[in-house]
């Protein structure tokens, strides 16, 4: 049992055991990923020896190179750890529990373990910025891969007792961001101890939770019905929920399916031999010690244990821990009982080692019963003969090696015997148990439930032919730090005549495996090859003129898998792609990718939004391993490879399933960087050839695709933007704010990311340079967010908002019945320069954001006007 009281917390003291310390656009019609394909021969499977690769690219419309080269990046090593953030019950240096021990065994295999204090500092400041809340945030190094982090709410937040509200999560949030952007944290495993934490890891992005439910939080007499509530919430959402008794395991997996049974365990070495040093506490007592460490609350049944004291005064109880909500005043008064207090973990040993018997005296009741004892198997190890009163736990675990009692008759006559007992054989028997019930034995369950549950393993295939420039490139993005965590990636070599076929054998990676063909098999054959020699549960086919931006791609691809079972196939946006998939503003390089400031713009606009679509292009394409099973292959009859993409989406679309863009994932892609090699005359042959065996094949005409998914695409004339603003039915609000659009700190920023969380309003902001880039037209920034340069495009258009937010300039043809501006995105004099030129405007004065988001959305006569 880990919950503590508040007010008691602070007085335990710290473990001291010593431990090691420390833009192109896309062609609407010919983009399309293509590859040579003929008869599919004998093909070789290799994962070759590591040699140095330095050639340098050869084409100059090649990706450019940085070091360090490819077999830097690529080499062997282990797959990637996850990092670790743990939401506790206890703080760290309170009393050494679960906890903390699978903290330490994640630290000492490698992974970055973020250990959040119980303390949480309140800011007492609503609509503070992201920054200021950042830099209340204080993270310490304590040990090797193990960080303590003090987050920021609005209020001070008692785990206990208290419930956040709006502006704590937002806090929290934020906190938890800085951190991760502070550590480069790609893949994030967030494990909860109390359902305090609820709200807040419900709010998070981009990260797998795992409730470790370690107590009946129902048995607790000081647990509010809101901890309860949130409980059941986190019960059903989280990816994985780890018990650590029989009886929690069966609750817990009413609620989520995805429910294992991880018992406590001991730190073997730790318990197991007796200090060096004597105890000179307990040196003068000659009588036999009964023992017991641990919490003495009010499920410690202190009434048995004054009951045998009482009986047997030739014994002297050992009592170790706080006694909060504990009566000890009848006890207490017993010679021979002794209350030492609270004592460090790494002290615990000497007291354990003087014992001669070891007592876990709990009442039974719905808190006992769910109760799996770490003080059990620590006893254990110490070899010491153990008495329990009955527990369901102890029982199920441990009943041929403990002696186990129903009334104090019986606890007290197996006191008795087990002072009698001084074999070495029952010894050997304790200690043996304990040997298979360690914390490394547990980190390593707990570690391959993770990654089966919330990293299930994932193919990439790549089908390469020549261009070793693009697939080094793509190599080195997919292999970057903190890529995902259980990566297998499939490379089929279609008969390459450069240095790809050498480079390739020159790779040692145990997660990449390449398939040398004799002969140009092409996309469709090369990339079934690849499936057949794949092991994942998901494969994604990925072009080799692609870049991943970083380690969550993957896991934004796999998401909407798990969230409608009858989507098949998903894809990503992308800059440049021959469908809706395509993006109709971009930031970014042929070097890098995406421009980092761009992409956290982007996955911020469009968190966790998909849209159903008929068509996915496969220059990167996810598809689950049951479909590609039951749909079949690609189909190789298409040749080079045009048109098989569509084919093979009609396939799954007949066969039942759905497609899916994930709008919040993003990879950049070259463009047909093979195909572009075909001479013009045999293009369009192939394009003529395959067009007619896709029509002839499905019975019907092809389409060409989509372009962006923007309402202004194409448009470049007033009435034409008058237009499609009205066929939307939705209401537009125009921003006026600088024209320079950099961070997103800035009040009026703030203000424009808060009118687009309004699902019936499309925002309009006029301003010329976004992220250090010209905005030409009107461009698409987020889901109803569009940037343009060209206030006079939308000239014919009547607004339902014009929100004024520090821009001074007055626009002759600009209509709306509901002009705002906000006093605090300008100085006095420019504020009263506005007025004189457009009267009519009305003026938030010293509004907060929310306000000021509120009133554009629903105006009301209150204004505060200069």
């Amino acid at each position: 049992m880990n919950k503590i009281m508040v007010n008691r917390r602070r007085f335990s003291t710290n473990r001291m055991r010593p431990r090691q310390i420390k833009h192109r656009k896309s062609t609407p019609k010919l983009n399309k990923k293509k590859r040579s394909v003929h008869s599919v021969p004998m093909v070789s499977l290799s994962q070759s020896t590591h040699q140095q690769s330095t050639d340098p690219f050869q084409s100059a419309s090649a990706p450019k190179s940085f070091a360090p080269s490819v077999s830097e990046v690529i080499m062997p090593a282990k797959a990637p750890l996850y990092d670790i953030i743990r939401f506790p019950v206890i703080d760290w240096h309170f009393r050494w529990q679960r906890p903390q021990q699978l903290s330490e065994q994640f630290a000492q295999q490698g992974h970055r373990v973020f250990y959040v204090t119980t303390e949480i500092i309140g800011l007492r400041k609503e609509e503070a910025s992201k920054e200021e809340v950042s830099r209340l945030v204080n993270i310490k190094n304590i040990d090797r891969n193990v960080w303590l982090v003090t987050l920021c709410a609005n209020q001070p937040l008692n785990l206990y007792k208290d419930k956040m509200n709006q502006w704590d999560i937002q806090y929290l949030k934020w906190s938890i961001e800085h951190v991760r952007a502070k550590f480069g944290i790609s893949q994030l495993v967030s494990i909860v101890d109390l359902p305090f934490w609820t709200p807040l890891v419900m709010a998070m992005e981009q990260h797998h939770i795992v409730y470790d439910c370690m107590d009946h939080h129902a048995g607790f007499s000081t647990n509010e019905p809101e901890m309860l509530h949130q409980e059941e919430r986190l019960l059903r959402e989280a990816g994985l929920v780890v018990t650590s008794s029989q009886h929690l395991y069966d609750w817990a997996t009413a609620y989520n399916s995805s429910t294992v049974l991880i018992r406590n365990a001991a730190d073997i070495t730790h318990f197991s031999m007796p200090p060096e040093e004597p105890l000179t506490e307990l040196e003068s007592i000659e009588q036999p010690i009964i023992g017991y460490y641990g919490a003495i609350s009010d499920w410690f049944d202190i009434r048995l244990i004054e009951t045998v004291a009482r009986n047997r005064p030739e014994w002297t109880f050992v009592l170790i821990g706080h006694t909060f909500g504990c009566d000890t005043s009848q006890i207490e008064k017993l010679d021979n009982v002794i209350f030492l207090g609270e004592k460090p973990y790494h002290e615990l040993p000497s007291y354990l080692h003087r014992f001669q018997v070891a007592l876990i005296p709990f009442m039974k009741n719905m808190l006992t019963k769910a109760t799996n004892p770490v003080k059990l198997y620590e006893y254990l190890a110490a070899g010491k003969p153990v008495v329990s009163t009955h527990l369901p736990e102890v029982e199920a675990i441990a009943s041929d090696i403990v002696s186990i009692a129903h009334t104090p008759e019986e606890f007290e006559q197996a006191i008795q015997e087990a002072l009698q007992d001084t074999g070495t054989e029952l010894i050997k028997r304790r200690q043996d148990f304990v040997r298979h019930n360690n914390w490394v034995q547990r980190y390593k369950v707990l570690n391959e439930n993770i990654i089966q549950h919330l990293f299930p393993k994932v193919s990439v295939i790549i089908v390469v032919h020549n261009k070793w420039s693009y697939t080094e490139q793509c190599l080195r993005s997919l292999f970057q730090k903190g890529h995902y965590p259980n990566l297998e990636v499939v490379i089929v070599d279609n008969a390459s005549t450069d240095q790809t076929s050498l480079q390739l054998k020159a790779l040692s990676n145990p997660l990449i495996k390449v398939i040398s063909s004799p002969d140009n098999l092409g996309f469709a054959a090369g990339n079934t090859l690849g499936c057949q020699e794949s092991t994942g549960q998901y494969m994604i086919l990925l072009n080799n003129d692609t870049i991943v931006p970083d380690g969550s791609w993957i896991s934004r691809l796999l998401r909407p898998f798990h969230e409608d079972p009858q989507i098949g196939m998903t894809g990503p946006m992308s800059n440049c792609v021959g469908n809706d998939q395509a993006l109709d503003h971009f930031i970014g390089d042929t070097v890098y990718g995406a421009d980092a400031r761009w992409l956290n713009d982007f996955y911020e606009l469009y968190r966790q939004k998909i849209r159903y679509t008929d068509l996915l292009g496969f220059f990167c394409v996810a598809i689950k391993r049951s479909v590609w099973e039951h749909v079949g292959s690609l189909d190789p009859a298409y040749g080079i490879g045009m048109f098989e993409d569509d084919d093979y989406c009609e396939r799954v679309r007949y066969a039942g399933y759905r497609l899916a863009i994930v709008e919040d994932a993003f990879v950049y892609h070259y463009g047909s960087a093979t195909i572009k090699e075909l001479r013009p005359q045999m293009y369009e042959s192939l394009w003529n050839d395959n067009k007619a065996y896709y029509e002839q094949k499905w019975n019907k005409s092809w389409r060409t695709p989509k372009g962006p998914h923007s309402i202004f695409h194409l448009a470049d004339q007033p009435d034409d933007i008058a237009n499609r603003v009205r066929d939307t039915g939705k209401q537009f609000a125009l921003v006026l704010g600088e024209k320079i659009w950099e961070t997103n700190s800035r009040r009026w920023q703030k203000i424009v990311k808060g009118l687009t969380e309004d699902e019936n309003l499309y925002v309009i902001v006029y301003t010329h340079v976004y992220h250090g880039n010209q905005v030409i037209g009107t461009r698409k920034v987020g889901p109803q967010l569009y940037f343009t340069n060209r206030i006079d495009l939308f000239s014919l258009v009547t607004f339902d908002h014009v929100l004024y937010c520090g821009s001074t300039d007055i626009f002759p043809h600009l209509y709306s019945d509901h002009f705002v501006a906000d006093s605090l995105c300008y100085h006095d004099h420019q504020l009263i320069a506005l007025l004189s030129r457009l009267p009519e405007i009305d003026v938030l004065k010293d509004a907060q954001v929310t306000q000021v988001v509120r009133n554009v959305i629903s105006p009301t006569k209150d204004i505060s006007t200069v």
